[in-house]
């Protein structure tokens, strides 16, 4: 695999006792949709600036984001020093540079997503509470696994299946569309390595303070490695 720049690789959450004593801090993964608007690309701008993130999904990108402005959105995440995965597009990735994707947990999926890109590539995989299909995916090679409660929204399944994760395996965990800042503590406590907020959060004008407000609380929170 050719890249156009050198890879972004999500951050290890190490848990080396001879490192440091504690679990590196939750960060945010943030999540963008096509149309990427002129609003869009600036809320992204600023919070890119303001809350570090380890990593940007773009969501939609095959189907309304031209090759040049998918381009040039990979550069700016690279140049805030994230990880930038691409929502199911093997190609757009390997074409643009792009350090991966996001998948559904699938191994038929994960496979061809690993022969089209590569070993070095960061592929992770959303398993909604299926915690089956989260340990198979780790174990043949996925670098994090997305946890999320899918419809019902039960945190305490979602709470529940995070803790259980963080207990018995090093593979990252994200917490999936996750909006509420007392909720994403709780998960930070519990050992969940990133927090994602919805992409539907930048729809409201509070976004960059709801941001904020949240890369300051889990990261205010130090966890025993």
């Amino acid at each position: 695999l050719q890249r156009s720049r050198p890879p972004q690789p999500l951050p290890p959450p190490a848990r080396s006792p001879t490192m440091s004593k504690f679990k590196p801090r939750c960060r945010l993964y943030l999540q963008v949709a096509a149309p990427f608007t002129a609003r869009l690309e600036s809320q992204l701008s600023q919070a890119l600036s303001d809350v570090s993130p380890a990593c940007v999904l773009i969501c939609g990108a095959d189907e309304q984001l031209e090759p040049t402005a998918l381009d040039g959105l990979i550069d700016r995440v690279h140049g805030a020093g994230a990880a930038c995965l691409i929502e199911s597009a093997n190609e757009a990735c390997a074409d643009l540079g792009a350090d991966g994707v996001h998948i559904a947990a699938d191994q038929i999926l994960y496979a061809e997503a690993r022969k089209v890109l590569g070993e070095s590539a960061n592929i992770g995989v959303g398993c909604g509470l299926d915690r089956h299909e989260a340990m198979a995916l780790a174990e043949s090679g996925a670098d994090y696994v997305a946890f999320g409660a899918p419809g019902s929204g039960d945190f305490e399944a979602l709470s529940d299946t995070i803790a259980w994760w963080s207990e018995l395996f090093v593979v990252p965990s994200v917490a999936w569309d996750s909006t509420v800042i007392g909720a994403a503590e709780r998960l930070t406590e519990l050992g969940v390595d990133f927090i994602a907020p919805p992409r539907t959060i930048w729809d409201s004008d509070a976004a960059l303070d709801s941001l904020r407000d949240m890369d300051r609380a889990i990261g205010s929170i130090r966890r025993n490695a």
